[in-house]
């Protein structure tokens, strides 16, 4: 029994030591298995055509889309069907409409959208007169604000269909999409302290919105774009009464 405790020992040791290197030593993860990718789409808006001379920002008037969409290989062609779900984040910043500067939304006597001054609205907002008037004021940005719950749906051709990430690809589709929010943010200035006024109302923003889309991939990179088929506020029920719709250009990134 004496002769066989060294070997003992060492059956032992060799045990601890594989033990300790096994609790040590993390286990290496990959990336999630994920059936799908995920988009997130930077885009700049335009609208179809003006509305009573707007002018809007060019970089302020942005657009932030992320979407999932579900990977559906159509048999064993270079085709693919993407259905998905996500949210779109538009913003137009508001530089000028005719002879306002920074204008906003307001509501005239029958309901329905107009642009008014910001500077006027801020003042009939201050229902309890914190502003001083009398002191230094300037309006800074006007925003309309809009945010959707979209479903996307693409149809897309790849090159390398077994090697998506690195492959040319093009989709066409489309998507509809609900307004979750909407409401506009003036910024000013008062005695060189920033400010903010939100409002958020729907403006008579159309409630929802159909979009043909086409995008160009180039491995995990696209660029992309969102024509929207119907108008963006209700019928006769925005500035000027206007049928505009808009769009959206801009570049995608894709994970997994």
């Amino acid at each position: 029994m004496i002769q066989k405790f060294p070997f003992i020992l060492l059956l032992s040791v060799l045990s601890l030591t594989v033990q300790a290197q096994t609790t040590e030593t993390p286990k290496k993860t990959g990336r999630p298995d994920i059936p799908g990718t995920f988009l997130v789409d930077l885009g700049i808006n335009r609208t179809t055509e003006s509305i009573g001379n707007l002018k809007y920002g060019f970089w302020g008037s942005r657009t932030i889309n992320v979407y999932y969409l579900y990977d559906m290989r159509i048999g064993k062609s270079k085709f693919s069907f993407h259905p998905g779900i996500g949210l779109g984040m538009e913003r137009f910043k508001l530089n000028s409409a005719g002879s306002l500067q920074n204008p906003t939304l307001a509501f005239d006597a029958e309901g329905n959208t107009r642009f008014a001054s910001a500077a006027a609205v801020i003042y009939d907002a201050d229902s309890l007169g914190q502003i001083n008037w009398s002191s230094s004021y300037s309006t800074k940005k006007s925003m309309m604000i809009l945010n959707y719950l979209d479903i996307p749906l693409e149809l897309r051709f790849s090159l390398k269909p077994e090697d998506p990430s690195r492959s040319f690809k093009i989709g066409i589709g489309g998507r509809v999409g609900y307004l979750l929010s909407s409401g506009t943010k003036i910024k000013y200035k008062e005695n060189g302290e920033l400010k903010k006024l939100k409002n958020n109302q729907d403006f008579n923003l159309s409630p929802i919105r159909y979009s043909a889309s086409l995008r160009i991939y180039f491995g995990n990179f696209n660029l992309f774009g969102y024509y929207n088929l119907n108008p963006l506020f209700e019928k006769d029920k925005g500035p000027f009464a206007t049928e505009a719709g808009t769009y959206t250009i801009g570049i995608s990134l894709i994970s997994f």
